[in-house]
C-alpha cells in the first residue's frame, strides 16, 4: 500500500515558477508578488514559526530571520514562536545574528560512528532514519511512508530549464547530495513524530503560536518554515473571526503540508475530516518550495487545501538562496523575492524601517525573546505626553492612573496572585516602573500605546520628534524672503523611480514638479513614462525613490508639508528595481542620458543629480573614487552639473566576540560612489536638534580609503516624513500620503533641495559646481563634531544667499 501511494504521488509534476513582473501576475494568473498600486499594507507585526532541528536561543533566531528578510533587527515588529524541545536538544546551537538559520549538521548529535555511516549511505535503508522512541507499528509505518516520499528523486518542473537544474545539482557529488537529503530527513522525522503522535508536545507547539498572537499587535504576517508550517496551520485552523486575530498573509517555506501522510493526520488533528482548507482567518497564503528540498517533496499545496472565502494557496517553486548545499535553509528561503515581495506589499512600511516608531525598545524585545513567557522583566514605562494633532491633551495624573490601573488589573489575573510589591510597581512623575512578563508588556503596548504608554524601556530613555528639517536648514525663511523655491531649476533623481501621480507633485497642473520619468532597467533604449500610453514605466514599486523625490520637491500646503525646493522640476530615472537593487550599468545608462541631454541643449537642461544609493567597492580593482560610476559622475560635474550623493549607512557595525555581539561605530566607512571627490557626499543628523544629538549613529564616517575628508556636510536624515508611493490620492491625509524613513538617503535630497533653491535665486552660478560647493560649505553651521563625521557641518540657505 505504501509503495502504491508513493508512486502515485511521484507522477505529480511540480510547476516551477519564475518571479513575476512586479505589479503584474505570474504565469498561472495569480497576483504578483510585489504590488505597486494602492495604499501601503497595514500589517504591524510579523510572527515567525521556525522549522526542524536544534536552534539558537530564540532572540538570536529571531534576529537571524530579521536579518535575512530585512537586513536589520526589527525589534518589536517581529516575534518568534519557539518550540524547540530541549529534552531532544539540551543546548541551543551557538550562533549570532549575522549567521544563517541553516539546517544543522546532525552528525554531531549522533551517538556513534555507526549511526553516522548509516545516515550517509542510502543502502542502509530507511530504518536508521526513524526515531528510536517510536514504538507503535502504525506510527512507524506512517513515518516510514513519509521518509519514502521525502527520499524520492526530485522531479524536474516544466518551467525550469534542464541546464539550470543540472548546473546547480551536478557540482555536488552524488554521495554528498544523498547525505544532505538523508540528514534533513532524519531531523524532520524526529520532530514530526512529536507533532503527529505526542499530544502534549503538539499542544505546546500550537500554543507557541497562539500565545504570540493573543497579546495583540496585529494585523499579522505569519511566516512558517518546515515543520513550523504544520504547527502554524494547526494553530491558525483553531481560530475564528470571533477571536479578533487578523492574518493578512501566511507564507509557508520548505513546507511538508503537501505530503499525503501529513494531510491525513492533520484532518484528524484539526477536525477537518472532509478535507483540509485554507484557515478562515488567513487573507492570503503564499507557498514557496525549492526543487531539491526533500521536506517539501510535494511542492504544490493549491490542489490539496480548498479555498476559504475566496483565498487559495499561491504556489511558487524557486531555488533556495542556499541551494543545493542546503536546499532547506530557512535564511535562504527568506532572502527570495517570492518571500520578500509579498511581505513588503503587506506591511505598514513606516513601521518597518531601521529607525521607526516604536513602543517597546529593541534591547528589551531581545531580552523578552530570550526568556520564558512567564519571566518578569524590570521595565520603565514612559508616560505619553504627546498626542495626535487635533486630539485633546490629557493630564499627567490621568495618564499615569491608566497605566497603574492596567497593571493592577493584570496582577489580579495572575496565578498565584501577586501583589504590587512583588512586581516593584512604582508610579513616578513621568514614568511607571514595574516587573512585567512578556505577555503583559505586549498586551499593554497594544492596548495603551495610543492613550497612555509612550515608550517601554529596559533602561535608557530615547525620544523621537516631529519633522522640522525645512526650518533647521533655514529654507522656509529663504522661500519667503528671497523667493528661492527652486523655480526654473531641474534636478535628476536616480533611484527606484517615482509615483508621478502623488498629489505632492501636482501632476497635470501648471505647478507640476514632474518633468520627465524614465525607466533604465530594460535592455535597449531608455523608456519614458506616459500617463496614458505607458502608465507603469518608471513607476516606483519600492517607495524609496518617491520618498527621496518628495524631500527635494513638491508640497501640499493644506497638510503643512513641503519639499526643500517646492517649485523645482524633477527628472526621475528608475535605475533600481522594486527590491531596491540595481547594477552599475543601469546607473551609468542614466548618467549618460543626462550628459547627452545637457550636451544637446543650448544650456544645461539638468542642473543637478541626486543619488541616494551606493555600495562597497573593491580597492584591488579600482582606485578610491575611480569606479565606473564615479568616472561618469565626474564627467557630469565637469559639465556643470551639481552631484549630490548619500554618504552611506555603514557607520555602525555589530561584531561577534565569543558569545557576545558588540556594537561599534566605525570610521573609514564611506562607500562608493560617495568617495568621489567631485561630488557632495552627505551624512545624516537629527532633524530638529542637530546641535544636541549630532551625527546619526548609522551615518558613514570618513576619511575615505585614500585619506580625503568625507562626508562634505551633513543634513537631516532621521525619521524624515515624505511621500508614500502608491498612496490613494483621494485620501488627503498625512497618514495616507506620507511616511517617515531614515538614512543618509534622506539627508542627500535635503542638500539637493538647498542647492536648487540657491540656484533659483542666484542663477549666475548655474554650471559652476565648484563655486557652488565653496559657497555651500562656507555657509555651513559648525556642529562642533569631528570633521570626518560632520564635514563642514549643516547647510544654511539664508547664509548662502546673504553671502553671495
Amino acid at each position: 500500500m505504501a509503495t502504491k501511494r508513493s508512486k502515485s504521488r511521484a507522477t505529480k509534476r511540480p510547476t516551477v515558477r519564475r518571479p513575476p513582473v512586479p505589479g503584474g501576475s505570474d504565469r498561472s494568473g495569480k497576483r504578483a508578488l510585489s504590488t505597486t498600486d494602492g495604499e501601503s499594507g497595514r500589517v504591524r507585526t510579523i510572527l515567525y514559526v521556525h522549522g526542524i532541528g536544534n536552534k539558537p536561543s530564540p532572540e538570536i533566531l529571531k534576529c537571524q530571520w530579521d536579518e535575512a528578510l530585512f537586513g536589520f533587527n526589527l525589534g518589536e515588529r517581529s516575534r518568534m514562536a519557539y518550540w524547540v524541545n530541549r529534552v531532544l536538544y539540551p543546548q541551543p546551537t551557538k550562533a549570532s545574528c549575522k549567521m544563517a538559520d541553516a539546517t544543522q549538521d546532525l552528525a554531531s548529535a549522533s551517538a556513534d560512528a555507526v549511526a553516522i555511516r548509516a545516515l550517509a549511505h542510502a543502502d542502509a535503508g530507511i530504518e536508521p532514519l526513524l526515531p528510536a522512541d517510536t514504538a507503535k507499528k502504525s506510527e512507524r509505518d506512517i513515518l516510514r511512508r513519509i521518509a519514502e516520499r521525502v527520499l524520492e528523486e526530485p522531479v524536474l518542473g516544466d518551467q525550469i530549464g534542464a541546464a539550470d537544474f543540472h548546473a546547480r545539482v551536478l557540482p555536488l557529488p552524488a554521495p554528498l547530495r544523498e547525505f544532505i537529503t538523508r540528514r534533513i530527513t532524519k531531523a524532520f522525522l524526529k520532530d514530526v513524530n512529536e507533532f503527529l503522535f505526542v499530544k502534549e508536545r503538539r499542544d505546546a507547539m500550537r500554543e507557541s503560536v497562539l500565545s504570540r498572537l493573543r497579546t495583540g499587535g496585529g494585523p499579522f504576517i505569519v511566516i512558517a518554515h518546515s515543520q513550523g508550517s504544520m504547527v502554524a496551520y494547526d494553530a491558525l485552523s483553531s481560530l475564528t473571526s470571533a477571536d479578533g486575530i487578523e492574518i493578512d498573509l501566511l507564507i509557508t517555506i520548505g513546507s511538508p503540508l503537501g505530503l499525503e501522510e501529513v494531510q491525513d493526520q492533520l484532518k484528524v488533528i484539526t477536525n477537518q475530516k472532509k478535507g483540509l482548507g485554507v484557515p478562515g482567518v488567513v487573507k492570503r497564503w503564499v507557498n514557496v518550495a525549492d526543487p531539491l528540498d526533500p521536506v517539501c517533496a510535494d511542492k504544490r499545496l493549491r490542489g490539496d487545501y480548498s479555498p476559504t472565502g475566496g483565498v487559495s494557496v499561491e504556489d511558487f517553486e524557486q531555488w533556495n538562496a542556499d541551494s543545493p548545499r542546503d536546499p532547506h535553509s530557512g535564511s535562504g528561503y527568506l532572502r527570495l523575492p517570492e518571500v520578500r515581495g509579498p511581505v513588503r506589499s503587506t506591511i505598514d512600511r513606516e513601521l518597518f524601517q531601521r529607525i521607526a516608531p516604536f513602543t517597546i525598545a529593541r534591547d528589551l524585545v531581545s531580552q523578552m525573546e530570550a526568556g520564558a513567557a512567564e519571566e518578569r522583566h524590570a521595565v520603565l514605562i514612559e508616560l505619553r505626553d504627546q498626542f495626535e494633532p487635533g486630539s485633546a491633551s490629557r493630564p499627567a495624573d490621568d495618564v499615569r492612573e491608566d497605566v497603574v490601573g492596567w497593571i493592577r488589573k493584570a496582577l489580579r489575573d495572575t496565578r498565584p496572585r501577586l501583589s504590587e510589591d512583588d512586581v516593584d510597581l512604582e508610579p513616578l512623575a513621568s514614568y511607571v516602573s514595574a516587573k512585567l512578563t512578556r505577555t503583559e508588556i505586549e498586551r499593554m503596548s497594544t492596548e495603551l500605546h495610543l492613550d497612555s504608554v509612550y515608550r517601554v524601556f529596559r533602561n535608557a530613555r530615547k525620544r523621537a520628534l516631529l519633522d522640522q528639517s525645512i526650518n533647521v536648514l533655514q529654507c522656509a525663511t529663504a522661500h519667503r524672503g528671497y523667493d528661492s523655491r527652486g523655480q526654473g531649476i531641474t534636478w535628476a533623481v536616480l533611484d527606484t523611480g517615482i509615483d508621478p501621480l502623488h498629489p505632492h507633485f501636482s501632476y497635470g497642473t501648471a505647478g507640476s514638479n514632474i518633468g520627465r520619468v524614465f525607466d533604465c532597467l530594460s535592455p535597449g533604449a531608455i523608456r519614458e513614462w506616459d500617463a496614458k500610453n505607458a502608465p507603469r514605466v518608471g513607476v516606483d514599486g519600492n517607495g524609496h525613490g518617491t520618498h527621496v523625490s518628495g524631500i527635494i520637491a513638491g508640497r501640499i500646503a493644506e497638510l503643512g508639508i513641503s519639499g526643500i525646493a517646492p517649485a523645482v522640476t524633477l527628472h526621475s530615472y528608475k535605475v533600481l528595481n522594486d527590491e531596491g537593487r540595481g547594477s552599475d550599468a543601469k546607473i551609468i545608462k542614466a548618467l549618460d542620458h543626462i550628459y547627452d541631454s545637457n550636451r544637446s541643449g543650448a544650456s544645461l537642461v539638468i542642473h543637478g543629480v541626486n543619488l541616494s544609493l551606493g555600495g562597497a567597492f573593491d580597492p584591488e580593482a579600482f582606485g578610491c573614487g575611480d569606479t565606473p560610476i564615479c568616472k561618469q559622475l565626474r564627467k557630469l560635474w565637469r559639465q556643470g552639473v551639481v552631484v549630490v550623493l548619500a554618504a552611506g549607512n555603514e557607520g555602525y557595525l555589530e561584531l561577534q566576540q565569543g558569545d557576545e555581539t558588540i556594537g561599534l561605530n566605525t570610521d573609514l566607512s564611506i562607500g562608493d560612489p560617495a568617495n568621489l571627490d567631485e561630488a557632495l557626499a552627505v551624512g545624516s543628523i537629527h532633524k530638529s536638534k542637530p546641535h544636541l544629538y549630532g551625527v546619526s549613529y548609522f551615518s558613514s564616517r570618513g576619511p575615505t580609503a585614500d585619506g580625503r575628508c568625507k562626508p562634505d556636510l551633513v543634513a537631516p536624515g532621521e525619521r524624515i516624513v515624505s511621500c508614500r508611493a502608491g498612496a490613494n490620492p483621494k485620501t488627503m491625509t498625512r497618514a495616507n500620503l506620507y511616511v517617515a524613513m531614515s538614512g543618509t538617503s534622506m539627508a542627500a535630497p535635503h542638500v539637493s533641495g538647498v542647492v536648487a533653491c540657491f540656484l533659483s535665486a542666484r542663477r549666475e552660478f548655474i554650471g559652476y559646481p565648484e563655486r557652488i560647493r565653496e559657497i555651500l560649505l562656507g555657509a555651513c553651521t559648525d556642529l562642533k563634531r569631528d570633521r570626518m563625521h560632520q564635514g563642514a557641518g549643516m547647510p544654511n540657505l539664508v547664509k548662502m544667499l546673504l553671502g553671495s
